[in-house]
Protein backbone atom coordinates (compact mmCIF):
# COMPACT_ATOMS: atom_id res chain seq x y z
CA UNK A 1 0.00 0.00 0.00
CA UNK A 2 2.88 2.15 0.97
CA UNK A 3 4.70 1.84 -1.94
CA UNK A 4 1.56 2.50 -4.53
CA UNK A 5 0.77 5.64 -2.89
CA UNK A 6 4.43 7.08 -2.90
CA UNK A 7 4.11 6.01 -6.86
CA UNK A 8 0.85 7.64 -6.99
CA UNK A 9 1.74 11.26 -5.72
CA UNK A 10 5.24 10.76 -7.36
CA UNK A 11 3.42 10.89 -10.58
CA UNK A 12 0.22 13.05 -9.43
CA UNK A 13 2.35 16.17 -7.35
CA UNK A 14 3.17 18.41 -9.63
CA UNK A 15 6.67 20.02 -9.85
CA UNK A 16 7.06 23.62 -8.52
CA UNK A 17 6.55 26.05 -12.06
CA UNK A 18 9.65 27.37 -12.60
CA UNK A 19 8.86 31.16 -11.13
CA UNK A 20 7.78 29.48 -8.00
CA UNK A 21 10.58 26.65 -7.81
CA UNK A 22 13.08 29.97 -7.97
CA UNK A 23 11.10 32.06 -4.80
CA UNK A 24 11.33 29.08 -2.93
CA UNK A 25 15.00 28.63 -3.31
CA UNK A 26 15.60 32.31 -2.31
CA UNK A 27 13.57 32.08 0.34
CA UNK A 28 15.36 28.91 1.86
CA UNK A 29 17.76 30.85 3.88
CA UNK A 30 16.67 33.97 5.81
CA UNK A 31 20.12 34.98 6.22
CA UNK A 32 21.04 34.82 2.98
CA UNK A 33 18.17 36.59 0.64
CA UNK A 34 18.92 39.02 -1.67
CA UNK A 35 16.08 41.60 -1.60
CA UNK A 36 16.05 43.23 -4.39
CA UNK A 37 16.34 40.18 -6.13
CA UNK A 38 13.80 38.56 -4.04
CA UNK A 39 11.14 41.61 -4.89
CA UNK A 40 12.18 41.66 -8.37
CA UNK A 41 11.46 37.61 -8.31
CA UNK A 42 8.01 37.94 -6.58
CA UNK A 43 6.93 41.14 -9.11
CA UNK A 44 7.27 39.30 -11.83
CA UNK A 45 5.37 35.75 -10.77
CA UNK A 46 1.74 36.61 -11.99
CA UNK A 47 -0.30 38.28 -9.30
CA UNK A 48 1.88 37.02 -6.36
CA UNK A 49 3.22 41.02 -5.66
CA UNK A 50 -0.61 41.83 -5.35
CA UNK A 51 -1.59 39.17 -2.99
CA UNK A 52 1.49 39.67 -0.60
CA UNK A 53 -0.10 43.62 -0.39
CA UNK A 54 -3.81 42.37 0.12
CA UNK A 55 -2.50 39.70 3.06
CA UNK A 56 -0.21 42.52 4.49
CA UNK A 57 -2.80 45.34 4.40
CA UNK A 58 -6.37 43.47 5.31
CA UNK A 59 -7.24 40.98 7.85
CA UNK A 60 -6.18 38.76 10.29
CA UNK A 61 -2.42 40.01 9.27
CA UNK A 62 -3.47 43.54 9.11
CA UNK A 63 -0.90 46.23 10.63
CA UNK A 64 -1.89 49.81 11.72
CA UNK A 65 -0.37 51.16 8.66
CA UNK A 66 -1.33 50.67 4.69
CA UNK A 67 1.85 49.40 2.80
CA UNK A 68 1.17 50.99 -0.63
CA UNK A 69 3.71 48.39 -3.16
CA UNK A 70 5.94 45.54 -2.45
CA UNK A 71 8.67 47.32 -1.40
CA UNK A 72 6.94 49.31 1.15
CA UNK A 73 5.26 46.39 2.75
CA UNK A 74 9.09 44.42 3.40
CA UNK A 75 9.74 47.60 5.36
CA UNK A 76 6.64 47.93 6.91
CA UNK A 77 6.26 43.93 8.32
CA UNK A 78 10.05 42.88 7.67
CA UNK A 79 12.01 40.33 5.36
CA UNK A 80 11.32 37.49 7.65
CA UNK A 81 7.16 38.37 7.55
CA UNK A 82 7.14 38.53 3.83
CA UNK A 83 9.32 35.54 3.49
CA UNK A 84 6.62 33.36 5.36
CA UNK A 85 3.80 35.10 3.36
CA UNK A 86 4.79 34.32 0.27
CA UNK A 87 5.28 30.98 1.13
CA UNK A 88 2.19 30.62 2.42
CA UNK A 89 0.25 31.73 -0.40
CA UNK A 90 2.69 29.83 -2.77
CA UNK A 91 2.10 26.39 -1.21
CA UNK A 92 -1.64 26.87 -0.64
CA UNK A 93 -1.75 27.83 -4.43
CA UNK A 94 -0.55 24.48 -5.60
CA UNK A 95 -3.48 22.32 -4.09
CA UNK A 96 -7.33 21.83 -5.66
CA UNK A 97 -9.87 24.50 -5.70
CA UNK A 98 -12.08 21.62 -6.64
CA UNK A 99 -15.03 20.54 -4.35
CA UNK A 100 -13.57 18.17 -2.16
CA UNK A 101 -14.20 14.60 -1.27
CA UNK A 102 -17.38 13.89 0.45
CA UNK A 103 -16.22 13.25 4.09
CA UNK A 104 -13.52 15.61 3.79
CA UNK A 105 -14.29 19.72 4.69
CA UNK A 106 -12.21 21.84 3.33
CA UNK A 107 -13.47 24.77 5.51
CA UNK A 108 -13.27 22.81 8.62
CA UNK A 109 -9.73 21.60 7.76
CA UNK A 110 -8.64 25.13 7.42
CA UNK A 111 -10.21 26.03 10.58
CA UNK A 112 -7.98 23.30 12.19
CA UNK A 113 -5.25 24.59 10.37
CA UNK A 114 -5.68 28.38 11.31
CA UNK A 115 -6.63 27.16 14.30
CA UNK A 116 -3.00 25.88 15.06
CA UNK A 117 -1.02 29.07 13.98
CA UNK A 118 -3.65 31.07 17.15
CA UNK A 119 -3.58 27.80 19.46
CA UNK A 120 0.24 28.58 18.80
CA UNK A 121 0.24 32.34 19.39
CA UNK A 122 -2.00 32.14 22.64
CA UNK A 123 0.83 29.61 24.08
CA UNK A 124 3.40 31.32 22.79
CA UNK A 125 2.04 34.57 24.92
CA UNK A 126 1.49 32.34 27.53
CA UNK A 127 4.71 30.78 27.49
CA UNK A 128 6.55 34.85 27.41
CA UNK A 129 7.98 34.16 24.25
CA UNK A 130 5.25 35.89 21.93
CA UNK A 131 8.60 38.26 20.89
CA UNK A 132 10.06 35.73 19.22
CA UNK A 133 8.01 34.75 16.42
CA UNK A 134 5.76 36.50 14.43
CA UNK A 135 2.40 36.11 13.20
CA UNK A 136 3.43 35.49 9.46
CA UNK A 137 5.23 32.76 10.35
CA UNK A 138 2.67 31.20 12.56
CA UNK A 139 0.41 31.56 10.18
CA UNK A 140 2.79 29.55 7.66
CA UNK A 141 3.24 26.58 9.83
CA UNK A 142 -0.34 26.76 10.63
CA UNK A 143 -1.14 26.53 6.81
CA UNK A 144 1.32 24.14 5.94
CA UNK A 145 1.99 21.75 9.26
CA UNK A 146 -0.27 19.12 7.40
CA UNK A 147 0.91 19.58 3.82
CA UNK A 148 0.22 15.67 3.57
CA UNK A 149 -3.51 15.83 3.80
CA UNK A 150 -3.94 18.18 1.11
CA UNK A 151 -1.55 16.19 -1.18
CA UNK A 152 -3.49 13.03 -0.38
CA UNK A 153 -6.44 15.34 -1.39
CA UNK A 154 -4.99 16.11 -4.98
CA UNK A 155 -3.58 13.39 -5.28
CA UNK A 156 -5.66 10.21 -3.80
CA UNK A 157 -8.49 11.72 -2.87
CA UNK A 158 -10.55 8.74 -2.30
CA UNK A 159 -8.22 7.09 0.12
CA UNK A 160 -8.13 10.27 2.19
CA UNK A 161 -12.28 10.39 1.58
CA UNK A 162 -11.91 6.12 3.22
CA UNK A 163 -9.98 7.50 6.14
CA UNK A 164 -12.67 10.23 7.27
CA UNK A 165 -15.43 7.66 6.18
CA UNK A 166 -13.93 5.16 8.66
CA UNK A 167 -13.36 7.44 11.48
CA UNK A 168 -17.17 8.47 11.29
CA UNK A 169 -18.23 5.12 10.83
CA UNK A 170 -16.51 3.11 13.38
CA UNK A 171 -16.65 6.26 15.66
CA UNK A 172 -12.29 6.34 16.03
CA UNK A 173 -10.26 9.07 16.01
CA UNK A 174 -9.11 10.78 12.50
CA UNK A 175 -5.32 9.79 13.26
CA UNK A 176 -6.22 6.13 14.09
CA UNK A 177 -8.06 5.59 11.20
CA UNK A 178 -5.27 7.05 8.87
CA UNK A 179 -2.92 4.36 10.62
CA UNK A 180 -5.41 2.13 9.14
CA UNK A 181 -5.93 3.05 6.00
CA UNK A 182 -2.22 4.25 5.35
CA UNK A 183 -0.34 1.85 7.73
CA UNK A 184 3.25 3.82 8.57
CA UNK A 185 3.38 6.37 5.40
CA UNK A 186 1.25 8.82 7.68
CA UNK A 187 0.52 12.31 6.99
CA UNK A 188 3.61 13.71 8.88
CA UNK A 189 5.20 11.24 6.59
CA UNK A 190 3.42 12.21 2.93
CA UNK A 191 4.03 15.82 4.06
CA UNK A 192 7.93 15.23 4.72
CA UNK A 193 8.04 13.69 1.23
CA UNK A 194 6.66 16.90 -0.33
CA UNK A 195 8.84 18.91 1.30
CA UNK A 196 11.71 17.24 -0.28
CA UNK A 197 9.94 17.18 -3.79
CA UNK A 198 9.74 21.01 -3.34
CA UNK A 199 12.65 21.50 -1.91
CA UNK A 200 11.04 23.72 1.04
CA UNK A 201 12.81 25.73 3.84
CA UNK A 202 14.39 23.31 6.69
CA UNK A 203 11.83 25.08 9.19
CA UNK A 204 8.84 24.41 7.36
CA UNK A 205 10.09 20.45 6.56
CA UNK A 206 10.96 20.67 10.65
CA UNK A 207 7.14 21.26 11.71
CA UNK A 208 5.86 19.13 9.20
CA UNK A 209 7.77 15.80 9.72
CA UNK A 210 7.74 16.36 13.63
CA UNK A 211 4.25 17.86 14.88
CA UNK A 212 3.51 14.50 15.66
CA UNK A 213 6.94 13.38 16.98
CA UNK A 214 8.19 16.81 18.56
CA UNK A 215 10.81 14.70 20.15
CA UNK A 216 12.42 13.62 17.38
CA UNK A 217 12.79 17.09 15.83
CA UNK A 218 16.54 17.66 14.30
CA UNK A 219 16.40 21.19 15.35
CA UNK A 220 14.37 24.36 16.75
CA UNK A 221 13.09 22.08 18.82
CA UNK A 222 11.25 24.44 21.65
CA UNK A 223 9.57 25.88 18.19
CA UNK A 224 8.55 22.19 17.22
CA UNK A 225 6.75 21.58 20.47
CA UNK A 226 4.87 24.65 20.58
CA UNK A 227 3.48 23.57 17.63
CA UNK A 228 2.69 20.24 18.36
CA UNK A 229 0.70 21.15 21.55
CA UNK A 230 -0.94 23.81 19.56
CA UNK A 231 -2.00 21.09 16.42
CA UNK A 232 -3.05 19.03 19.84
CA UNK A 233 -5.14 21.67 20.94
CA UNK A 234 -6.06 22.11 17.47
CA UNK A 235 -7.22 18.69 16.39
CA UNK A 236 -9.37 18.33 19.38
CA UNK A 237 -11.02 21.54 17.95
CA UNK A 238 -11.23 20.10 14.96
CA UNK A 239 -12.43 16.59 15.77
CA UNK A 240 -15.28 18.34 17.68
CA UNK A 241 -16.31 20.49 14.33
CA UNK A 242 -16.85 17.21 12.72
CA UNK A 243 -19.05 16.26 15.95
CA UNK A 244 -16.73 13.73 17.30
CA UNK A 245 -16.28 12.99 21.30
CA UNK A 246 -12.65 11.86 20.16
CA UNK A 247 -10.14 14.06 22.19
CA UNK A 248 -6.61 13.46 22.04
CA UNK A 249 -4.18 13.52 25.29
CA UNK A 250 -1.42 16.01 26.45
CA UNK A 251 1.84 15.37 27.16
CA UNK A 252 2.50 16.85 30.21
CA UNK A 253 6.13 16.51 30.31
CA UNK A 254 6.35 18.71 27.20
CA UNK A 255 4.10 21.30 28.31
CA UNK A 256 6.14 21.82 30.75
CA UNK A 257 9.56 21.70 29.11
CA UNK A 258 8.31 25.09 27.00
CA UNK A 259 7.25 26.47 30.29
CA UNK A 260 3.81 26.41 30.03
CA UNK A 261 1.17 24.95 32.84
CA UNK A 262 -1.92 22.55 31.99
CA UNK A 263 -3.92 25.22 33.16
CA UNK A 264 -3.11 27.55 30.70
CA UNK A 265 -3.21 25.10 27.91
CA UNK A 266 -6.90 24.52 29.24
CA UNK A 267 -7.89 28.08 28.63
CA UNK A 268 -6.14 28.01 25.03
CA UNK A 269 -8.73 25.28 24.20
CA UNK A 270 -11.97 27.47 26.26
CA UNK A 271 -10.99 30.09 23.96
CA UNK A 272 -10.08 28.74 20.58
CA UNK A 273 -12.78 28.03 19.07
CA UNK A 274 -14.19 31.71 19.24
CA UNK A 275 -10.79 32.95 18.53
CA UNK A 276 -11.08 30.77 15.33
CA UNK A 277 -14.47 32.07 13.98
CA UNK A 278 -13.14 35.69 14.83
CA UNK A 279 -9.74 34.65 12.67
CA UNK A 280 -11.85 33.12 9.96
CA UNK A 281 -14.11 36.24 9.21
CA UNK A 282 -10.68 38.71 8.97
CA UNK A 283 -8.66 36.28 7.01
CA UNK A 284 -8.21 36.56 3.77
CA UNK A 285 -8.79 33.40 1.86
CA UNK A 286 -10.21 34.93 -1.23
CA UNK A 287 -6.81 36.62 -1.51
CA UNK A 288 -4.97 33.17 -1.27
CA UNK A 289 -7.37 31.45 -4.03
CA UNK A 290 -6.70 34.15 -6.63
CA UNK A 291 -3.12 33.51 -6.99
CA UNK A 292 -2.15 32.98 -10.59
CA UNK A 293 1.10 32.60 -12.99
CA UNK A 294 0.06 34.64 -15.41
Amino acid sequence: MSNVILQVLARDLPELPAPMAGIVAQLRNPNLIDLEALIDKIKACGNLSDIVLRMVNTGYLRHGRIADNLDDAVLLVGVEAVRHTVLGVLLYSMFPKRKLVQNFSRENFLRHCLGTAIAAQMLLDAAGLGEQYDSYRLITYGLLHDIGIVALDRCLPVTLNRIFQMAAEEHMPILEAEVKVLGKLTHSVIGEWVCGKWNLPPDIRNVVQYHHAPRKAKGSREEVVLMHIADVISFNYYESLLESVHKYGMDVELVRSVGLTMSQISEVEEALPERVERAMQRLDVEALESFSFC
